[in-house]
């Protein structure tokens, strides 16, 4: 037990310091109590500040596993669908290489001794290949979700060029559909359906490629 400990302490500390921070968030109803229309102001009369706040907030959040969705379709309604954009691929970027840099430092080499000669294995080896591609799909298809690739992605032997390039690059069509939309919430005019039609075409791409090909 206490190898075990010494060994995985680490990990379990970390994922106890995430659900606590989750827990915190979603039980004191802190989301709840936030006025939208109210803390946008407030973000906005910051200036610059406020911008570097909202990007060191979208770094920090898979820390504590808050959704990215909505804070995007904050940064939307508060900067506008192209400064919203730019925010977002910097803070939604890097949080995501957070996530990957902690998953791997913690993890990878425990995760590699236990898919050690399994069919996961083949897998690990298929992203160390084709790591780019995979990871540029998974990111422009917004069904998947986003904190679990950057995580699972660290315990993967993918490499760390490829991971940052595909997640940078991946992240900027979804980032600028949600900041679209973001920037049209509180009016039904063209930008939102314009927005909602940009989204749903990101979402039905996988099955349009697939039966183009058939």
């Amino acid at each position: 037990m206490k190898k075990f400990w010494q060994e995985w302490r680490g990990v379990i500390l970390f994922i106890a310091f995430v659900m606590t921070g989750f827990l915190v968030i979603y039980k004191l109803g802190i989301i709840d109590s936030f006025n939208v229309a109210e803390l946008s102001q407030v973000v906005r009369d910051m200036g610059i500040w406020g911008q570097l706040l909202y990007v060191v907030t979208y770094i920090l959040r898979p820390l504590v596993l808050f959704p990215a969705t909505p804070l995007t379709l904050f940064g939307g309604y508060t900067f506008g669908a192209v400064q919203g954009t730019i925010l977002d691929v910097i803070g939604a970027g890097t949080g995501a290489l957070l996530a990957f840099w902690i998953a791997r430092k913690l993890g990878k080499d425990k995760i590699e001794r236990l898919i050690q000669g399994k069919k996961l294995e083949k897998f690990d080896h298929k992203l160390v290949e084709n790591g780019f591609l995979v990871i540029l799909y998974l990111r422009l298809i917004p069904l998947f979700p986003f904190d679990s690739i950057n995580y699972s992605m660290g315990l993967s032997s993918v490499r760390t060029r490829d991971y940052v390039a595909a997640t940078y690059l991946g992240i900027i069509p979804g980032a600028f559909t949600l900041n679209f939309l973001g920037s049209s919430l509180g009016r039904l005019d063209w930008k939102f359906y314009t927005a909602i039609a940009l989204y749903a075409i990101m979402i039905l791409l996988p099955f349009i490629v697939k039966k183009i090909k058939k």
